[in-house]
C-alpha cells in the first residue's frame, strides 16, 4: 500500500475527527489530490526531527473554506493504522511511503476493563472540561475502538499517545489507559476541588 505522508507534530487516532490549517504547497496539493480521489493519506508523528513509523491512516471527510490564496481549512478522521517501510520523495512534492496495514490481534475485549476505563475518562471529561465534551457511552461505539476514542482527551504526552498507537490491542490500550488515568484523577479532582474553592469565595459547597 502507498500513502502520501503528512508528518505533524501529533498523534491521530482511527475513528477520531481533527481539523487541519492546510497552508504549505506540498500539503495542499496532498490533501486536494486525495480528496479529489477519495484516497488515502498518513499523518506521523514527526517530533525532534524524527518521524515515527507508526502512524494513523486519514481521510478528508470535508473542506470547511478555501482561502484565495489556496490554504485550505479541512476536517478529517482517522481510518486505521500502519507502519512505513520506506519512503521516497521523487514522485511528487510530498513524502511518499510504502506502508503495511497494522491490524489488532484478535481478542475479547475485557467488559469490566472497558467500563471502568470509560468511567475514568468520563469523570475526566467532567472534571476538565466542565460537561462540554459528550461521554463516551459503552452501548454507543459502533464498531469503534474505545482506547482511540478515550485517548485524544486523557491528558497523553505525545510519547504516550504515540506509544498507545502502537499497541496491537484494545485490552493493551484499555490497561494502559486504566494505569494513566488511575494515576491522574485524584490530581485532577483536587486541582477541581479547589477552582471550586476559589470560585465560591472560599466556601465548599456540595463538592464531591
Amino acid at each position: 500500500m502507498t500513502l502520501g505522508l503528512f508528518p505533524l507534530n501529533l498523534v491521530l487516532f482511527p475513528g477520531v475527527q481533527i481539523p487541519l490549517h492546510i497552508f504549505e504547497p506540498r500539503y495542499r496539493a496532498l490533501l486536494n489530490e486525495c480528496m479529489g480521489r477519495g484516497s488515502d493519506f498518513g499523518i506521523n508523528l514527526y517530533e525532534h526531527g524524527q518521524l515515527q513509523l507508526v502512524g494513523c491512516t486519514v481521510r478528508g471527510v470535508v473542506v470547511t473554506h478555501r482561502y484565495s490564496d489556496g490554504r485550505l481549512d479541512v476536517i478529517v478522521e482517522g481510518t486505521g493504522r500502519h507502519r512505513v517501510l520506506s519512503t521516497r520523495t521523487d514522485v511528487e512534492l510530498y513524502t511518499v511511503a510504502d506502508v503495511e496495514v497494522l491490524e489488532d490481534e484478535p481478542c475479547r475485549v475485557d467488559p469490566l476493563l472497558l467500563q471502568e476505563t470509560i468511567g475514568l475518562h468520563n469523570k475526566v471529561l467532567s472534571l476538565v472540561f466542565n460537561n462540554s465534551e459528550d461521554p463516551i457511552d459503552v452501548n454507543n461505539l459502533g464498531n469503534k475502538r474505545a482506547s482511540f476514542l478515550m485517548a485524544p482527551k486523557c491528558g497523553l504526552r505525545n510519547a504516550q499517545k504515540q506509544e498507545l498507537l502502537e499497541l496491537n490491542s484494545e485490552n493493551e490500550r484499555l490497561a494502559f489507559l486504566h494505569s494513566h488515568l488511575t494515576e491522574i484523577v485524584p490530581t485532577i479532582s483536587k486541582a477541581a476541588t479547589i477552582q471550586r474553592l476559589v470560585t465560591s469565595d472560599g466556601y465548599l459547597r456540595a463538592v464531591e
